[in-house]
């Protein structure tokens, strides 16, 4: 027997088998996107969902070949809808957590944060019971900064205000109708610590929750191919350099890690 020649038969075999196979040509991805949090995504005045979440989508689908259809759904109905079948993924920053892995799968990640508590500048508020009580803390609904902080704030003296979208959690917090807000630690420093509105605000205290969590794209648990082909995308934009490209338009530092 010719050992080179068995010993390219194996190898390609071993290609193959390692290489990912879809019974399924993916066509078309129909993703639920927020619309109201700014950089990530964005509802434009023309109605055009523009922001990062949205460009990482895109690229995602330019690797597969699919053609993207954006569906606006609001934050705190995303899951619900997704597995109501209103469209295939969720790109809307939501981070990995065990209770929404009850109800849907996830893909790798596309990108990590953590909680961090932001309130107006010299205030000695601190993300804690004792500090907040009687304080008003301002929270995303359907997120998982108003499950945290309901579960570890509220009933204690602290009153949890819920908002539909981030956005109106910042104009509040501006107004003085809040004392502080608890979101993603990326969201609020690009979209509101480093602009105007929020140029009297900043970061009141340490991250939450010790390491960074993983941010990723929300799939239903019965859709492996399609999870399987998105997870294959996001390794290909994240070697050939599109993700970084996709980055730099919006971040000044690497949100990845």
């Amino acid at each position: 027997m010719n050992t080179k020649f068995t010993t390219l038969c194996l190898a390609g075999l071993m290609a193959v088998a390692a290489a990912p196979s879809f019974a399924k040509e993916i066509k078309e991805i129909r993703w639920g996107v927020d619309g109201g949090y700014p950089p990530f995504d964005v509802l434009s005045p023309s109605g055009e969902i523009t922001g990062f979440d949205p460009d990482i989508a895109k690229a995602v689908c330019a690797d597969l070949k699919a053609r993207c259809v954006f569906v606006k759904q609001p934050f705190d109905s995303m899951i619900a809808a997704l597995n109501a079948n209103k469209y295939d993924a969720v790109i809307a920053s939501l981070n990995v957590t065990p209770e929404r892995l009850k109800e849907v799968d996830f893909s790798d990640k596309y990108y990590s944060s953590s909680p961090r508590l932001v309130a107006r500048k010299g205030s000695p508020l601190q993300p804690t019971v004792a500090s907040l009580s009687g304080k008003v803390v301002g929270v995303q609904s359907g997120s998982i900064h108003e499950t945290y902080a309901k579960t570890h704030w509220a009933g204690k003296g602290v009153k949890i205000a819920t908002y539909a979208n981030q956005d109106n959690v910042f104009l509040d917090l501006a107004s003085g109708r809040i004392d502080a807000s608890l979101q993603d630690n990326i969201q609020a420093e690009t979209s509101f610590l480093r602009t105007d509105k929020g140029k009297n605000f900043a970061f009141a205290g340490p991250k939450l929750g010790g390491n960074a969590t993983p941010v990723a794209i929300a799939l239903r648990k019965n859709d492996p191919e399609l999870k399987a082909a998105i997870n294959q995308a996001i390794a290909h934009i994240r070697a050939n350099g599109t993700y970084d490209k996709i980055q730099k338009k919006y971040f000044a530092f690497d949100i990845y890690n």
